[in-house]
Protein backbone atom coordinates (compact mmCIF):
# COMPACT_ATOMS: atom_id res chain seq x y z
CA UNK A 1 0.00 0.00 0.00
CA UNK A 2 2.82 2.40 0.87
CA UNK A 3 4.50 1.94 -2.51
CA UNK A 4 1.17 2.35 -4.34
CA UNK A 5 0.77 5.65 -2.48
CA UNK A 6 4.32 6.61 -3.50
CA UNK A 7 3.39 6.13 -7.18
CA UNK A 8 0.42 8.46 -6.64
CA UNK A 9 2.65 10.99 -4.88
CA UNK A 10 4.96 10.82 -7.88
CA UNK A 11 2.04 11.74 -10.14
CA UNK A 12 1.32 14.73 -7.86
CA UNK A 13 4.34 16.56 -9.26
CA UNK A 14 3.02 16.03 -12.79
CA UNK A 15 -0.36 17.48 -11.80
CA UNK A 16 1.34 20.43 -10.13
CA UNK A 17 3.07 21.28 -13.38
CA UNK A 18 -0.09 20.85 -15.46
CA UNK A 19 -2.17 23.16 -13.21
CA UNK A 20 -1.67 26.83 -14.11
CA UNK A 21 -2.43 28.20 -10.61
CA UNK A 22 0.40 29.52 -8.44
CA UNK A 23 1.59 27.30 -5.58
CA UNK A 24 -0.43 29.01 -2.80
CA UNK A 25 -3.80 28.85 -4.58
CA UNK A 26 -3.09 25.36 -5.88
CA UNK A 27 -2.51 24.08 -2.33
CA UNK A 28 -5.60 25.90 -1.04
CA UNK A 29 -7.85 24.17 -3.54
CA UNK A 30 -6.06 20.88 -2.89
CA UNK A 31 -6.64 20.91 0.88
CA UNK A 32 -10.12 22.46 0.63
CA UNK A 33 -11.46 19.94 -1.92
CA UNK A 34 -9.53 17.00 -0.47
CA UNK A 35 -10.59 17.78 3.10
CA UNK A 36 -14.20 18.30 1.99
CA UNK A 37 -14.25 14.89 0.31
CA UNK A 38 -12.89 13.15 3.42
CA UNK A 39 -15.43 15.00 5.60
CA UNK A 40 -18.28 13.95 3.26
CA UNK A 41 -17.11 10.32 3.27
CA UNK A 42 -16.96 10.29 7.08
CA UNK A 43 -20.36 11.95 7.40
CA UNK A 44 -22.00 9.37 5.10
CA UNK A 45 -20.44 6.57 7.16
CA UNK A 46 -21.29 8.39 10.42
CA UNK A 47 -17.71 8.17 11.60
CA UNK A 48 -17.00 11.83 12.36
CA UNK A 49 -15.18 12.18 15.67
CA UNK A 50 -14.67 15.30 17.74
CA UNK A 51 -11.30 16.24 19.19
CA UNK A 52 -10.68 17.91 22.52
CA UNK A 53 -9.55 21.58 22.13
CA UNK A 54 -6.05 20.71 23.35
CA UNK A 55 -5.74 18.02 20.69
CA UNK A 56 -7.55 19.96 17.97
CA UNK A 57 -5.01 22.76 17.76
CA UNK A 58 -2.14 20.25 17.55
CA UNK A 59 -3.82 18.39 14.68
CA UNK A 60 -4.55 21.70 12.94
CA UNK A 61 -0.92 22.77 13.34
CA UNK A 62 0.29 19.52 11.75
CA UNK A 63 -2.10 20.20 8.85
CA UNK A 64 -0.55 23.65 8.41
CA UNK A 65 2.92 22.07 8.25
CA UNK A 66 1.63 19.73 5.52
CA UNK A 67 0.20 22.67 3.55
CA UNK A 68 3.45 24.65 3.91
CA UNK A 69 5.35 21.57 2.68
CA UNK A 70 3.14 21.38 -0.42
CA UNK A 71 3.42 25.11 -1.14
CA UNK A 72 7.23 24.93 -1.09
CA UNK A 73 7.11 21.75 -3.19
CA UNK A 74 4.86 23.16 -5.92
CA UNK A 75 6.78 26.46 -5.90
CA UNK A 76 9.95 24.45 -6.55
CA UNK A 77 8.29 22.77 -9.55
CA UNK A 78 7.11 26.12 -10.92
CA UNK A 79 10.59 27.72 -10.84
CA UNK A 80 12.59 24.62 -11.87
CA UNK A 81 10.98 21.32 -12.89
CA UNK A 82 9.51 18.08 -11.56
CA UNK A 83 12.84 16.26 -11.60
CA UNK A 84 14.71 18.80 -9.48
CA UNK A 85 11.87 19.23 -6.97
CA UNK A 86 11.30 15.53 -6.37
CA UNK A 87 14.94 14.52 -6.36
CA UNK A 88 15.73 17.14 -3.72
CA UNK A 89 12.67 16.08 -1.70
CA UNK A 90 14.49 12.76 -1.18
CA UNK A 91 16.42 14.46 1.64
CA UNK A 92 13.33 14.17 3.88
CA UNK A 93 14.67 11.14 5.84
CA UNK A 94 17.77 13.13 6.73
CA UNK A 95 15.61 15.76 8.42
CA UNK A 96 13.47 13.04 10.03
CA UNK A 97 16.57 11.37 11.51
CA UNK A 98 17.40 14.69 13.19
CA UNK A 99 13.88 15.73 14.28
CA UNK A 100 12.52 12.38 15.49
CA UNK A 101 15.05 11.95 18.34
CA UNK A 102 14.14 15.41 19.64
CA UNK A 103 10.41 14.63 19.63
CA UNK A 104 10.76 11.17 21.17
CA UNK A 105 13.68 12.19 23.41
CA UNK A 106 15.97 9.43 22.29
CA UNK A 107 19.53 9.31 21.03
CA UNK A 108 20.39 9.76 17.39
CA UNK A 109 20.34 6.43 15.57
CA UNK A 110 23.76 6.17 13.93
CA UNK A 111 22.38 3.81 11.30
CA UNK A 112 19.65 6.25 10.29
CA UNK A 113 22.21 9.04 10.06
CA UNK A 114 24.44 6.88 7.84
CA UNK A 115 21.50 6.02 5.61
CA UNK A 116 20.75 9.74 5.43
CA UNK A 117 24.31 10.37 4.29
CA UNK A 118 23.90 7.72 1.58
CA UNK A 119 20.72 9.46 0.41
CA UNK A 120 22.49 12.82 0.30
CA UNK A 121 25.28 11.27 -1.80
CA UNK A 122 22.68 9.90 -4.20
CA UNK A 123 21.01 13.29 -4.32
CA UNK A 124 24.28 15.08 -5.10
CA UNK A 125 25.10 12.62 -7.88
CA UNK A 126 21.59 12.95 -9.28
CA UNK A 127 21.47 16.76 -9.17
CA UNK A 128 24.98 17.84 -9.98
CA UNK A 129 25.74 15.58 -12.92
CA UNK A 130 26.86 16.79 -16.35
CA UNK A 131 23.45 18.21 -17.24
CA UNK A 132 20.54 19.51 -15.19
CA UNK A 133 18.00 18.95 -17.95
CA UNK A 134 16.62 20.83 -20.94
CA UNK A 135 14.02 22.79 -18.99
CA UNK A 136 16.50 24.77 -16.87
CA UNK A 137 18.60 27.27 -18.76
CA UNK A 138 18.83 29.76 -15.89
CA UNK A 139 20.90 28.27 -13.04
CA UNK A 140 19.40 30.77 -10.58
CA UNK A 141 16.02 29.09 -11.16
CA UNK A 142 17.69 25.73 -10.65
CA UNK A 143 19.20 26.67 -7.30
CA UNK A 144 15.99 28.39 -6.20
CA UNK A 145 14.13 25.20 -7.01
CA UNK A 146 16.60 23.16 -4.94
CA UNK A 147 16.29 25.58 -1.99
CA UNK A 148 12.48 25.46 -2.05
CA UNK A 149 12.50 21.66 -2.29
CA UNK A 150 14.89 21.44 0.69
CA UNK A 151 12.49 23.63 2.68
CA UNK A 152 9.67 21.34 1.57
CA UNK A 153 11.65 18.30 2.74
CA UNK A 154 12.25 19.83 6.18
CA UNK A 155 8.53 20.65 6.57
CA UNK A 156 7.60 17.15 5.39
CA UNK A 157 9.86 15.71 8.09
CA UNK A 158 8.11 17.77 10.79
CA UNK A 159 4.70 16.70 9.48
CA UNK A 160 5.65 13.00 9.24
CA UNK A 161 7.19 12.91 12.71
CA UNK A 162 4.24 14.48 14.53
CA UNK A 163 1.65 12.61 12.47
CA UNK A 164 3.32 9.32 13.39
CA UNK A 165 2.59 10.21 17.04
CA UNK A 166 -1.02 11.31 16.45
CA UNK A 167 -2.02 8.29 14.35
CA UNK A 168 -1.15 5.95 17.23
CA UNK A 169 -3.93 7.57 19.29
CA UNK A 170 -6.57 8.85 16.85
CA UNK A 171 -8.48 7.73 13.76
CA UNK A 172 -6.49 8.43 10.59
CA UNK A 173 -9.51 9.53 8.52
CA UNK A 174 -10.60 12.09 11.10
CA UNK A 175 -7.02 13.32 11.44
CA UNK A 176 -6.95 13.81 7.66
CA UNK A 177 -10.27 15.70 7.74
CA UNK A 178 -9.13 18.14 10.43
CA UNK A 179 -5.61 18.60 9.05
CA UNK A 180 -6.73 19.38 5.50
CA UNK A 181 -9.68 21.64 6.40
CA UNK A 182 -7.62 23.47 9.05
CA UNK A 183 -4.94 24.15 6.45
CA UNK A 184 -7.61 25.46 4.03
CA UNK A 185 -9.03 27.76 6.72
CA UNK A 186 -5.60 29.15 7.63
CA UNK A 187 -4.68 29.74 3.97
CA UNK A 188 -8.02 31.46 3.35
CA UNK A 189 -7.38 33.71 6.36
CA UNK A 190 -3.89 34.58 5.11
CA UNK A 191 -5.24 35.48 1.66
CA UNK A 192 -7.88 37.74 3.20
CA UNK A 193 -5.39 39.47 5.53
CA UNK A 194 -3.05 40.05 2.57
CA UNK A 195 -5.93 41.64 0.69
CA UNK A 196 -5.67 39.56 -2.46
CA UNK A 197 -8.40 37.27 -1.16
CA UNK A 198 -10.84 40.20 -1.39
CA UNK A 199 -10.55 40.13 -5.18
CA UNK A 200 -13.06 37.78 -6.86
CA UNK A 201 -10.62 37.11 -9.69
CA UNK A 202 -8.13 35.69 -7.20
CA UNK A 203 -10.45 32.72 -6.58
CA UNK A 204 -11.10 32.08 -10.27
CA UNK A 205 -9.93 28.73 -11.64
CA UNK A 206 -9.62 28.12 -15.38
CA UNK A 207 -11.83 25.39 -16.81
CA UNK A 208 -8.75 23.49 -18.05
CA UNK A 209 -7.47 23.26 -14.44
CA UNK A 210 -10.55 21.65 -12.90
CA UNK A 211 -9.83 18.16 -14.26
CA UNK A 212 -6.30 18.17 -12.85
CA UNK A 213 -7.48 19.74 -9.59
CA UNK A 214 -10.13 17.03 -9.31
CA UNK A 215 -7.52 14.29 -9.67
CA UNK A 216 -5.23 16.11 -7.24
CA UNK A 217 -7.99 16.47 -4.63
CA UNK A 218 -9.44 12.95 -4.89
CA UNK A 219 -6.69 10.49 -5.76
CA UNK A 220 -3.53 12.37 -4.75
CA UNK A 221 -4.90 14.07 -1.63
CA UNK A 222 -8.00 12.54 -0.01
CA UNK A 223 -7.05 8.93 -0.76
CA UNK A 224 -3.26 9.09 -0.69
CA UNK A 225 -3.05 11.42 2.32
CA UNK A 226 -5.49 9.28 4.32
CA UNK A 227 -3.73 6.01 3.46
CA UNK A 228 -0.25 7.45 4.11
CA UNK A 229 -1.38 8.24 7.66
CA UNK A 230 -2.91 4.76 7.99
CA UNK A 231 0.34 2.96 7.10
CA UNK A 232 2.14 4.94 9.81
CA UNK A 233 0.35 2.69 12.32
CA UNK A 234 2.71 -0.11 11.27
CA UNK A 235 5.77 1.82 10.05
CA UNK A 236 8.03 4.41 11.65
CA UNK A 237 8.23 7.94 10.27
CA UNK A 238 11.82 7.26 9.13
CA UNK A 239 10.94 4.05 7.27
CA UNK A 240 7.98 5.77 5.61
CA UNK A 241 10.12 8.74 4.58
CA UNK A 242 12.84 6.49 3.15
CA UNK A 243 10.32 4.46 1.13
CA UNK A 244 8.91 7.71 -0.26
CA UNK A 245 12.35 8.27 -1.79
CA UNK A 246 11.11 6.07 -4.63
CA UNK A 247 8.81 8.98 -5.51
CA UNK A 248 11.41 10.86 -7.60
CA UNK A 249 12.17 7.70 -9.57
CA UNK A 250 8.52 7.19 -10.51
CA UNK A 251 7.87 10.89 -11.02
CA UNK A 252 10.90 11.63 -13.20
CA UNK A 253 10.10 8.67 -15.46
CA UNK A 254 6.48 9.85 -15.74
CA UNK A 255 7.61 13.44 -16.34
CA UNK A 256 10.01 12.34 -19.08
CA UNK A 257 7.23 10.40 -20.81
CA UNK A 258 4.70 13.25 -20.54
CA UNK A 259 6.84 16.39 -20.95
CA UNK A 260 9.69 14.96 -23.03
CA UNK A 261 12.84 17.03 -23.51
CA UNK A 262 12.12 19.54 -20.74
CA UNK A 263 12.38 16.73 -18.18
CA UNK A 264 15.38 15.09 -19.85
CA UNK A 265 17.33 12.64 -17.70
CA UNK A 266 21.07 11.98 -17.94
CA UNK A 267 23.42 9.26 -16.75
CA UNK A 268 23.90 10.85 -13.35
CA UNK A 269 20.18 10.46 -12.68
CA UNK A 270 20.39 6.69 -13.00
CA UNK A 271 23.42 6.52 -10.72
CA UNK A 272 21.74 8.73 -8.12
CA UNK A 273 18.48 6.81 -8.42
CA UNK A 274 20.26 3.49 -7.82
CA UNK A 275 21.90 4.92 -4.67
CA UNK A 276 18.57 6.26 -3.35
CA UNK A 277 16.63 3.09 -4.15
CA UNK A 278 19.45 1.06 -2.63
CA UNK A 279 19.03 3.01 0.62
CA UNK A 280 15.31 2.12 0.58
CA UNK A 281 15.97 -1.60 0.37
CA UNK A 282 18.86 -1.50 2.84
CA UNK A 283 16.59 0.19 5.37
CA UNK A 284 13.83 -2.39 4.77
CA UNK A 285 16.28 -5.28 5.12
CA UNK A 286 17.81 -3.92 8.33
CA UNK A 287 14.38 -3.29 9.89
CA UNK A 288 13.26 -6.81 8.97
CA UNK A 289 16.45 -8.30 10.45
CA UNK A 290 15.98 -6.36 13.68
CA UNK A 291 12.38 -7.56 14.03
CA UNK A 292 13.42 -11.17 13.42
CA UNK A 293 16.21 -10.93 15.97
CA UNK A 294 13.78 -9.46 18.52
CA UNK A 295 11.33 -12.33 17.91
CA UNK A 296 14.10 -14.93 18.23
CA UNK A 297 15.33 -13.27 21.42
CA UNK A 298 11.84 -13.32 22.96
CA UNK A 299 11.40 -16.97 22.01
CA UNK A 300 14.75 -17.87 23.54
CA UNK A 301 13.86 -16.10 26.82
CA UNK A 302 10.52 -17.92 27.03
Amino acid sequence: MLHFIVVIFGFTGILGKLISLDAERLVFWRVFLGGGLVWLWLMIRRRIQRFEPGVLWKVALVGCFAAAHWIAFFASIKVSNVSVALATLATTPVFVSLIEPLVHRRRLDVREVLLGVVIIVGLLVLLFGPSTGGAISDMSDYYQGVALALLSAALAAVFATFNAVLVKRYDSANLTRVELLSAALVLCGIFLVQGKGMNVEFWHVQESDWLWLGLLATLATAFAFLMSIEVMKNLTAFTTAVAINLEPVYAIVLAALIFGEEERMNGSFYVGAVIIVGAVFIDAWLKKRDRQQAINSDSHVK
